[in-house]
């Protein structure tokens, strides 16, 4: 059983607690920027210092404690805002127990969790508003027992909506705040003197999923500041630099890295949507982004269509190995030879961390033959999140990089040769309490010397480096006994010029073999243009063609046994998590659906437009 240990790479930032978390940096950034962000794209930008952050904080932990909450179960849900991170943060703070609820939960599954997760307080962003009073007024009958919703910003409330003065359950989070103030100039604050045991479960996080399958993972404030301090001791931010926000505050990823942020100084700066992404990096010269594939991804193809359009191809593919010559030598002129491509994401960003899923080997390569330091991560939300990380140390491209600092992993084997493959386990201060109210589930995953089954399938190399082959759960179980992953089939379908997104899986046949199949998502215009005679508007025929072909190309780059029976294309997005992975067996389910309804099997689809079935 091969097993890595993660070293420190330079100095961190340890905090036991939260609460200790808002001192130490009111203490040591107090009148820097923490925040900048708009109530709306069109109005002017707000700036927060974190003396601003940390007041309000306090002011909050107070309030919860003044209204006889403290200590209770306190939930969060909505868009990510200032005041999101003021309330969870304050929860936490106060002693209490914080659970972060999915924004884009329908009705009924967040009724659902308030009911599960026992939530006597809940802090909602404006744009629930109808929601959250249509789940107030069927209390009787749904079962929820919250006893006050706390409303981010009153004022932008949409103007088709009222608020309900003479509903003593309702409550600006401003009226809160300034009880608070009132209460901690005259002498008191919960915050100084709450006793908060550090190895004590204080957030509950639900996994994605349906709610009646969705798991509460139990931390602690020991897994998250843990988890905080090992990403501190191995990527570099410093004081001042702007980080960009887009992954949703819920998402352990994006919740526990700007926590770390916040241990560096740094300012977050809040996007205003998808449409705004490349103006924000501009006008707010952003230096780093945490961030899934799927965005820079995008990006990439931006970026590559430019270079195409502006013909600067040929010498770009001339300087990138002068470029990488010069490295060697500790010349690094990357930011000078590709400025043009670095302007075009606001000419400061240096660092993007992606993770949440995989991607495939050319981005990472590209991005940093560009300039940027681009990093895999890899985690899970039982984990606090992150579990290990590439570093400009040691960044093998196809690999999530080492543990971290403290971290354990473990390859599930009986073989201690590098390179088996196996399930990844880890163990560390990071790993959570355990599933609420869910010993069962627990004890599947939780050994008792404190091994976690994260459920991924990998290997260490000899770097010490993780490599992820797939999950557990969607291998697919050959009729040969062999085993394949569609996560790395799926990198390279993922490669081909149009396609978007590639989703494989296991289908049985008549004879109950197994069949590789695969479904790719395709831009059309962009397929068009990469055919052998370009047309934007290329019917499906030429598109089955092209696809066809590329589909050879990638089959012989695999063992025979893995190769990709049948194939369909689509034009309509996949089935998919609030954090952009598929889910697995809704999305193939939804693809069998279709079949069915058309009377046809893979076999007889291969290589139709799905859509047009």
């Amino acid at each position: 059983m091969p097993i890595v240990v993660g070293k420190p790479l330079h100095e961190g930032v340890r905090y036991e607690t939260m609460r200790d978390l808002v001192f130490g940096v009111r203490e040591n950034f107090a009148t820097r920027d923490a925040f900048i962000f708009r109530r709306k794209p069109t109005e002017a930008e707000i700036h927060k210092t974190y003396m601003d952050f940390t007041t309000d904080i306090e002011y909050l932990a107070e309030a919860i404690s003044l209204n006889g909450f403290q200590g209770g179960h306190l939930g969060v849900v909505g868009e990510n805002a200032y005041e999101w991170m003021v309330s969870y943060t304050a929860i936490l703070s106060s002693g209490s127990v914080g659970l972060p609820l999915d924004r884009l939960l329908p009705e009924h599954e967040l009724v659902s969790l308030l009911v599960r997760g026992k939530i006597e307080v809940l802090f909602y962003h404006q744009k629930h508003h109808e929601m959250i009073m249509n789940i107030a007024k069927n209390e009787a009958e749904n079962g929820v027992k919250v006893k006050k919703y706390v409303c981010m910003c009153t004022e932008y409330l949409a103007p088709n909506l009222t608020w309900p003065e003479d509903d003593p359950r309702f409550v600006d989070i401003q009226t809160w705040i300034s009880e608070g103030k009132k209460s901690v100039e005259g002498g008191s604050s919960i915050m100084r003197t709450v006793k908060i045991d550090p190895e004590q479960t204080r957030i509950i996080l639900f996994t994605s999923g349906t709610t009646a399958m969705s798991k509460g993972v139990m931390l602690s404030h020991k897994n998250i500041m843990s988890n905080v301090y090992a990403i501190s001791t191995t990527l570099t931010l410093n004081p001042g630099e702007r980080i960009f926000s887009i992954l949703p505050l819920h998402h352990t990823f994006e919740n526990t890295c700007e926590y770390f942020m916040f241990v560096r100084g740094c300012c977050i700066c809040y996007s205003d949507g998808l449409r705004y992404i490349v103006k924000n990096l501009n006008e707010w010269h952003v230096e780093a982004s945490i961030s899934v594939p799927l965005l820079f991804e995008n990006i990439h193809g931006k970026i590559k269509s430019g270079i195409a359009e502006s013909k600067m191809g040929g010498l770009i593919d001339v300087l990138i190995p002068i470029s990488n010559f010069l490295r060697k030598f500790k010349i690094d002129l990357r930011r000078v030879f590709f400025s043009s491509i670095i302007k075009k994401l606001g000419g400061h960003l240096r660092l993007i961390v992606i993770g949440g899923a995989g991607i495939a080997k050319n981005y990472i390569e590209d991005f940093n033959n560009w300039g940027f330091e681009f990093l895999m991560g890899y985690g899970l939300t039982e984990t606090s999140p992150v579990i290990a990380v590439t570093t400009n140390k040691c960044n093998v491209y196809g690999s999530v990089g080492r543990p971290l600092t403290d971290v354990e992993v473990m390859i599930d084997s009986e073989s201690t040769k590098i390179g088996t493959v196996g399930e990844i386990l880890s163990r560390s201060d990071c790993v959570m309490q355990g599933y609420y109210e869910n010993p069962e589930a627990t004890a599947e995953v939780l050994e008792k010397d404190g091994w976690f089954h994260t459920g991924d399938m990998g290997f260490l190399d000899k770097k010490g480096c993780l490599h992820i082959t797939g999950r557990v759960k969607s291998m697919i179980v050959l009729t040969n006994g062999k085993k394949a992953f569609p996560e790395e089939m799926e990198s390279l379908l993922n490669n081909i010029p149009g396609v978007k997104e590639a989703f494989v899986w296991g289908a049985k046949d008549e004879k109950d073999a197994v069949d590789i199949c695969a479904k790719l998502l395709i831009d059309r215009k962009v397929v068009g243009e990469n055919l052998p005679v370009p047309d934007t508007t290329a019917g499906d025929n030429a598109i089955r063609e092209y696809l066809s072909a590329k589909m050879k190309e990638v089959n012989h780059q695999m063992p025979a046994y893995k190769a990709i029976h049948y194939f369909v294309f689509s034009e309509t997005e996949m089935v998919k998590t609030t954090t952009l992975k598929v889910k697995r067996p809704q999305e193939q389910q939804a693809i069998e659906e279709k079949l069915a309804a058309s009377g046809k099997t893979m076999k007889a689809a291969n290589g139709q437009n799905l859509d047009a079935l």
